[in-house]
């Protein structure tokens, strides 16, 4: 494993209860939608890549989640787990009807190997990550002008490797490359979701789930009331969260 393979699975695992709780539960149950509903047709088992605690896996019906964290896969209600490496998937070829990743593909320090690996296993291939440039969204800027201050910084090591590795694949064109690489007619697309607002203190305890190693630096509760507070100052009309996706799927030909 990877120096960077291993500081994103110690992130996500260190902070597992607190991601599920409040990322998993607030937000990312809405932006896995529309990758469940790209998969409603599939007739089989669908293998979920970095399934995390489920976001995704809770809306299929018939799936195996994959992540490479124990802990966070121990989070994961899926009946049927593995642990294992996205760039080397311990499955023979064609071992399912599809292959899914719901903002994984962003964690990869090697996407285009962990895109090949699920054309390999799957005649179906379908992600969703973030489209950057990211749209300015005023809680998000106010939480992240609160940690800096706290921190003196807004992102830790890690995040900062994350927050580069979902620029590189965070436009339709990236997306489209990885798939037609992977031998894979792609479909692509820049989507908008809808997240509900959670309430300021939801949105902050979201944000604070993904501090990563920032959190032993900081005075948790007093960062935590000023973000609260600075979130509670905005406008009403600046809560409305519609983030811009990008939803790309690719078909074996036949």
């Amino acid at each position: 494993m990877t120096d960077i393979k291993r500081d994103i699975a110690s992130s996500y695992e260190a902070a597992a209860p607190e991601f599920t709780r409040y990322a998993d539960e607030h937000v990312y149950r809405y932006l896995a939608e529309p990758l469940a509903d790209s998969l409603r047709s599939v007739s089989g088992v669908v293998l979920d890549v970095a399934s995390g605690p489920g976001a995704l896996a809770r809306r299929l019906p018939n799936s195996v989640a994959l992540d490479i964290s124990r802990g966070v896969l121990a989070l994961n209600d899926a009946p049927d787990k593995v642990q294992a490496d996205a760039e080397h998937l311990p499955f023979p070829n064609d071992s399912f009807a599809a292959s899914a990743s719901a903002f994984g593909i962003n964690h990869f320090p090697s996407p285009e190997r962990a895109v090949q690996e699920m054309a390999r296993v799957s005649l179906f291939v379908a992600l969703i990550t973030w489209k950057r440039p990211e749209t300015p969204y005023p809680p998000a800027d106010a939480v992240f002008g609160v940690i800096e201050r706290h921190c003196g910084q807004a992102r830790s090591r890690t995040g900062e490797a994350v927050e580069r590795m979902t620029t590189d694949v965070g436009s339709e064109h990236a997306l489209e490359a990885l798939l037609f690489a992977a031998g894979l007619d792609p479909t692509v697309a820049t989507i908008t979701a809808s997240v509900p607002w959670p309430g300021a203190e939801g949105f902050v305890d979201y944000r604070l789930s993904m501090l990563g190693s920032l959190a032993a630096e900081a005075d948790l509760p007093r960062l935590r009331n000023d973000a609260v507070a600075a979130v509670k100052a905005l406008a009403p009309e600046a809560l409305t969260w519609e983030p811009r996706l990008v939803l790309g799927l690719g078909r074996r030909p036949t």
